[in-house]
Parts: structure tokens; C-alpha cells; sequence
């Protein structure tokens, strides 16, 4: 009788580890480098805002001080036609 020796199926095999591949890490700059090179979004936004204030503050002085010079210029001609 002759009696052979069997290894299961499972015990030969090898396990293989599969290696995750890392993503590349986004390019997200730190805030402080915003603040300290000057490009901040926040500051953008917000000079922004302030040069808009401005030139509109400026556009209504303007606009108010022609109002000023026509009612001048044009209330002494009125009263001399009366």
C-alpha cells in the first residue's frame, strides 16, 4: 500500500501585500505664506472693497462739487433775468 503524502491546496500558495501608491500631495499653501507674500484672498477681497468705497466716495464728491459750481454759475444769470 503505498501512502502519499498530500499538502492542502491553500498551504502552497503565498500571500501577496499589495502596496498602496500615495497620492500626490495637493499644492495647498499655508495661509501665512498668503499673509507674508501679500496675495491672501482675504486681503484681495478686502483692499478691494476698500478701493471700490473709495472711488465711489470720490465719483460722489466729484458729482457734488459740479452740482455746486452749476447752482453757482447758474443763480446769479437766473436772478439778473428777473
Amino acid at each position: 500500500m503505498k501512502t502519499a503524502l498530500t499538502t492542502p491546496a491553500n498551504s502552497n500558495r503565498t500571500t501577496q501585500t499589495s502596496q498602496l501608491i500615495p497620492a500626490s500631495p495637493t499644492l495647498v499653501e499655508n495661509p501665512s505664506t498668503w499673509m507674508r507674500d501679500g496675495y491672501s484672498p482675504t486681503e484681495i477681497i478686502l483692499a478691494a472693497a476698500i478701493l471700490t468705497s473709495l472711488s465711489i466716495g470720490g465719483i460722489a464728491s466729484v458729482i457734488v462739487a459740479i452740482t455746486g459750481l452749476v447752482k453757482t454759475l447758474v443763480s446769479p444769470t437766473s436772478e439778473k433775468t428777473k
